[in-house]
């Protein structure tokens, strides 16, 4: 039994249905793919908007190979920003961006100076990882242009805000140096992997509990009964399931120990996309709401526009208008004109009553994500909160998925072993 349809609990099934158990999965919404979430209908001429997870970076090898294996087609390779100024990717390099302060495009020989100042400031004091960007800019002294340039780092991934994001999520960073785009949505990962699995929607699981060598999981409208439980679900929505006998302390400790991402996806689609591509580029950094957007060439010269904003609770994210319109300001300000938006949607991942955010941070290091990820008996933990690699991201989470299927294999295969009956063995004398 697979609890959540997202890319581990997608993953996991996977490997197990391939190695021939019988796998149910269950799926708490309407949607499988978790966190990837494809609109295809908010926006016109058939466009997607990407409501989760976007885009695949160099290194995230177990996906990439899965859209070559089953024919999903990315974009040509996209580099959101260029090296720093010491050749080499940094903190520092996103500066060399585009990027817009105070409602203003920065220019090219002004970022040339960020840059400059922010890799001097990281090569004579470099940031640890327990440190938040935040708390870094404000020790080495920052300009406050550097330093606003360098904490809206804070919404590149994860969504989240400066003063609770870890510095080694920007320095040196693995985010965004090369990656593509899924010619669809990313949910098409998900449905990909879904095929022929046995998959059941709108089963949210509210208990778990052991009886004999079996686990009886029970959700708003069946009861099951599986000899394994691989909980896939959010780190939000694993807190609210019951636990017949409780969990032991390390692992509840480990999951209230775990921050959520809060924040959600801004996404405009705007005619005249050749001119705002030319203005706006690949990616843009701001210090406003939206901490950087990121665009989509579609058909009839039109242009998506996908920006991510953090939830600080002041109602922008559940204001569609509001939100679009800081989009719009962005824009205008890189491109020096009015931009005309056709259509649009703003999608806010904390108020998802079963995932309570973007993604898990991956701050905490890895002891606490080792307890989110071990198995007690048959039951047994995934999802990119607990992955050793690519921490809060879609490859981390397809690898923890097939690393919860591996160990159930294992454990099939010692029983198998040990049931086997032992050669007799002839001892003759000499």
């Amino acid at each position: 039994m697979i609890i959540g349809a997202g890319i581990a609990g997608l993953f996991t099934a996977r490997r197990l249905h391939d190695a021939g158990e019988d796998v149910v999965v269950l799926e708490a919404t309407q949607h499988i793919g978790g966190r990837t979430r494809g609109d295809r209908e908010s926006l016109l001429h058939g466009a997607v908007a990407d409501l989760g997870a976007s885009f695949l970076d160099r290194g995230q090898d177990r996906l990439l190979a899965f859209c070559l294996e089953q024919g999903l087609a990315l974009s040509p390779e996209i580099r959101m920003f260029p090296k720093g100024p010491s050749e080499k990717y940094s903190g520092a390099s996103i500066m060399l961006g585009n990027l817009v302060l105070r409602g203003r495009a920065v220019s090219e020989e002004r970022r040339a100076e960020l840059a400059v100042e922010v890799q001097s400031a990281l090569d004579a004091a470099p940031p640890t990882p327990a440190e938040t960007i935040a708390a870094w800019g404000a020790r080495v002294g920052l300009s406050d242009d550097a330093y606003r340039a360098y904490v809206a780092q804070a919404g590149f991934n994860p969504v989240h805000r400066e003063t609770l994001t870890s510095s080694w999520h920007v320095h040196p960073g693995d985010i965004g140096r090369l990656c593509w785009v899924l010619a669809d949505s990313t949910d098409a990962i998900a449905h990909a992997a879904a095929r022929g699995l046995d998959v059941r929607v709108d089963q949210p699981v509210r208990l778990i509990s052991r009886v004999g060598r079996s686990y009886r999981v029970v959700t708003d409208n069946d009861e099951l009964v599986a000899d394994d439980v691989v909980v896939t679900s959010s780190v939000t929505a694993t807190r609210c399931i019951g636990f017949d006998p409780v969990l032991p302390a390390w692992k509840t400790e480990a999951l209230l120990g775990t921050p959520m991402s809060q924040g959600g996806k801004i996404i405009g689609q705007y005619e005249d996309g050749s001119r705002i591509l030319d203005g706006v580029g690949p990616s843009t950094m701001t210090d406003s709401p939206i901490s950087m957007f990121w665009l989509r060439r579609t058909a009839h010269d039109l242009v998506t526009v996908l920006g991510v904003m953090p939830d600080t609770g002041d109602g922008l994210l559940d204001d569609q208008s509001g939100a679009l319109d800081v989009l719009d300001r962005q824009i205008a300000a890189m491109t020096g004109t009015t931009p005309r938006r056709l259509a649009g949607v703003v999608y806010n991942w904390t108020r998802q009553e079963f995932f309570g955010g973007v993604v898990s941070l991956g701050t905490g290091g890895a002891a606490r994500r080792a307890a989110l990820a071990a198995s007690i008996g048959g039951l047994h933990f995934a999802g990119e909160a607990t992955s050793d690699h690519w921490t809060t991201a879609m490859e981390g989470a397809a690898l923890s998925g097939e690393r919860a299927a591996d160990t159930i294999l294992l454990k099939r295969r010692a029983r198998q072993n040990s049931a086997l009956p032992r050669p007799s063995v002839s001892l003759q004398g000499s």
